[in-house]
């Protein structure tokens, strides 16, 4: 159960979403697209710091739960298809650390993924168009919440030239239900803003700052046959470094405290509240 809400913090840290823009600025102005070009090999290392802690209700006197995982990513570029550009992503390995649990708890979890590959096509703005995982032995929790990691590492880009002082907001579905029993996905918010932009060489580079919130509207879940439901507030902030020649991020750091207040199933009527905080660095490492 742990393994489950980790690897759906893990996702909701990396959301990553789809855009409308927002004029500030008078200065120039850049389009942003994404033209990777074709054979391009990028590993990234990706780690997140993460804690977990009840801090009322039925589970408070539980220990806070601390998590260190460290994953190994390749990006190949494939090139132009029919639809889009395509990409494959490989996930090389993976650990975790924990002091709450014994060394090797994870690591049939971490087998599973060891290998797994997502085959994406992104538009030029790279929305995602086509996504499917492969290498897996079938669809579980896990695989379905890693493909979806896999899916949203890159901001889709703005459909209007930008520049310093601009913004465009981009949205997706949280890993966690549907929002008060009701069809509708629970979305959380992006907003990217235009920090700084650089050209050195041949290449230009966008810093951009991050700010995902969550939606304060009451979202159901159902969890080991019981139904809650969670009421989420506070918000993860960050940058991120996108390379326009690489078409790719070269690093990007987002952290922050999501809080969570929880009721019905094992929190009971008068509900818990937890805290998770959350740390997530992407690097490039090298390119090719």
């Amino acid at each position: 159960m742990l393994l489950r809400r980790t690897l759906a913090s893990v996702a909701i840290a990396m959301l990553v979403l789809s855009s409308s823009c927002k004029k500030q600025s008078s200065g120039p102005k850049l389009t942003l697209r994404y033209h990777p070009p074709a054979g391009a090999d990028y590993r990234y290392t990706l780690e997140q710091h993460s804690s977990m802690k009840f801090e009322s209700g039925p589970m408070a006197q539980m220990p806070q739960q601390t998590l260190t995982m460290k994953m190994y990513l390749r990006q190949a570029v494939v090139g132009p298809t029919d639809s889009g550009i395509g990409v494959t992503v490989t996930i090389d390995s993976t650990t975790i650390d924990s002091p709450n649990y014994p060394s090797g708890s994870f690591s049939p979890a971490l087998n599973q993924m060891r290998g797994l590959k997502s085959n994406i096509v992104y538009d030029p703005r790279m929305n995602v168009v086509h996504a499917e995982l492969a290498g897996a032995e079938g669809p579980s929790p896990i695989t379905n919440q890693i493909e979806r990691s896999i899916k949203n590492l890159v901001f889709p880009l703005p459909a209007d030239p930008v520049g310093i002082g601009d913004s465009w907001t981009t949205e997706s579905e949280l890993p966690m239900g549907q929002m008060g029993g009701s069809q509708t996905p629970a979305k959380a918010k992006t907003k990217l803003t235009v920090k700084e932009i650089h050209s050195e060489g041949a290449d230009t580079t966008v810093l951009l700052g991050v700010e995902t919130t969550y939606p304060t509207d009451p979202i159901a879940v159902s969890a080991e046959g019981q139904t809650q439901t969670l009421k989420l507030s506070g918000s993860l902030t960050g940058e991120q470094l996108f390379s326009v020649s690489k078409g790719a991020a070269v690093r990007s750091n987002v952290e922050g405290t999501v809080h969570v207040h929880i009721t019905g199933g094992f929190a009971g009527q008068q509900g818990s509240d937890m805290a998770m905080q959350q740390a997530t660095i992407l690097q490039l490492d090298n390119a090719k």
